[in-house]
């Protein structure tokens, strides 16, 4: 098994990063519709506590998946003929490591206005990114909501063309980022 990308496929870590994050930003869109809709209590304030460290390790994440695919070759696109098809390829991805980076930020942000501060899996605390105000936190948490909406709407677009890919094009893109091949 090979751990950098080649040409035709995904290295085990590329895809250890994909699968990884997805997990962890499954649960944490979970968790936020939850918690939103929930009266508050000593229980949802533990599960706040989670989602925020959950969210800054898919940001560490988000940094050394990106980090990692910048260093590493990128397999051929497969089954996209069209132009329009690459650039949609192009810009969802894109669109999805924005997400990755803006959520957990405007998260943290979120919490420094709201005077809360972001405790890391109770290991440590965050510095506040911005001095504690209503106005930013209203900002920051409109942010938050929207662009969990956006990635909701990614990660759909994103399965829907894999399986495409599987069933309809019958090409190998979803099986290289399963099992490399």
């Amino acid at each position: 098994m090979a751990l950098k990308n080649t040409q035709s496929s995904y290295g085990a870590i590329s895809r250890l990063f994909h699968w990884l994050v997805a997990l962890l930003v499954f649960g944490l869109i979970a968790a936020g519709l939850y918690m939103t809709r929930q009266t508050p209590s000593p229980d949802i304030f533990k599960l706040y506590g989670l989602h925020k460290s959950v969210g800054i390790t898919v940001l560490f994440l988000a940094v050394l998946r990106l980090i990692w695919r910048l260093a590493n070759k990128t397999p051929k696109m497969l089954g996209l003929d069209r132009p329009w098809e690459k650039y949609a390829a192009h810009t969802v991805h894109g669109l999805m490591y924005l997400c990755l980076f803006l959520m957990p930020l405007s998260g943290w942000v979120m919490s420094s206005a709201a005077g809360i501060p972001v405790r890391v899996f109770d290991l440590f605390t965050l510095p506040d990114l911005v001095a504690a105000g209503n106005e930013t936190r209203k900002l920051a948490q409109t942010v938050h909501e929207y662009t969990a909406y956006t990635l909701i709407f990614l990660i759909l677009a994103h399965s829907g063309a894999a399986l495409m890919h599987h069933f309809v094009k019958k090409d190998r893109t979803l099986v290289r980022m399963i099992k490399g091949e």
